[in-house]
């Protein structure tokens, strides 16, 4: 069962970015870039983020930016690439070359910043549905609420592991109809973990490598040729939402393929830049 691994959305937070405005009003222009405020008109509007995107094509967003400050007078300002791979090949190669370009320019300017989200994206090419397929959150550390059941669809296209009530998740994982959700003309099934409030203590390569594995383990995705067969396990579990031995022998009869969940060569090596390590050290 070939899977594809992909960065679909990244978070990076800016530290004092007032500082800097001229050298950033220099990148956007250099790179034909366009900041669209956010319209402020009520207090629900206080966070809505300004809006990035190529001059040449307003239509697609390619930056969600966002401020606020602390007591101390500190700024805090992020900036979420978004859509890094949607299948327009064309605007999926200026993102990432801008992704690219934005890590190397903050790295030349010596401005503080984190990395706050990471969005993994596992996409399989197959004229299947989502039925076919089985995500389990095996740790619920965390978890205020319980999970959703895993025939809950939202509009037959999207399952959402986690419920949407949890305040601050630092862990989200979506199993949804890639091909549906962006009008594709392939049938794509994707399943994304979202890596969400990274603590500033994973401040290197080894440390936020170490901890994006860990969260990669807590799910399983099996993929089942059959629907009955993938049903059939769906509902084992539904009875307690455990990963118990008893699951995993009936997954294994009946026909349960496992999909690993790992990052990809081109994630380790953006990952490497964005804290200033030498790739090649790492291979």
């Amino acid at each position: 069962m070939q899977v594809h691994h992909h960065l679909d959305s990244i978070t990076i937070q800016v530290i004092n970015l007032q500082f800097y405005q001229e050298e950033f009003i220099y990148f956007y222009e250099m790179h034909s870039l366009i900041l669209i405020e956010a319209e402020i008109q009520s207090m629900e509007d206080i966070y809505k983020p300004d809006i990035i995107t190529f001059t040449t094509d307003t239509r697609h967003p390619v930056i969600y930016s966002y401020h606020n400050g602390s007591v101390d007078g500190t700024t805090y300002t992020t900036f979420k690439f978004v859509g890094l791979k949607s299948y327009n090949q064309k605007l999926d190669k200026r993102k990432s070359r801008l992704l690219n370009k934005f890590i190397d320019f903050l790295i030349k300017i010596e401005i503080e910043y984190r990395l706050k989200r990471f969005d993994i994206a596992f996409d399989f090419h197959i004229n299947k549905s989502i039925k076919n397929f089985f995500p389990i959150r095996v740790n619920k550390m965390g978890l205020k609420s319980a999970l959703n059941s895993p025939f809950d669809y939202y509009e037959k296209t999207t399952l959402y592991l986690e419920n949407k009530d949890v305040k601050r998740p630092s862990l989200k994982a979506y199993l949804y109809d890639k091909s549906v959700k962006n009008d594709l003309d392939e049938k794509i099934i994707r399943f994304e973990i979202s890596i969400r409030n990274i603590k500033n203590e994973y401040n290197t390569y080894e440390a936020i490598i170490k901890h994006i594995q860990q969260q990669l383990s807590k799910y399983k995705l099996f993929y089942f040729p059959v629907i009955a067969e993938c049903n059939k396990n769906k509902r084992l579990y539904k009875s307690n939402y455990k990963f118990s031995r008893k699951l995993e022998k009936s997954i294994g009869k009946t026909g349960g393929i496992e999909i690993e969940l790992s990052l990809s060569y081109e994630m380790l090596e953006l990952l490497a830049k964005f804290f200033c390590e030498d790739f090649t050290d790492k291979l």
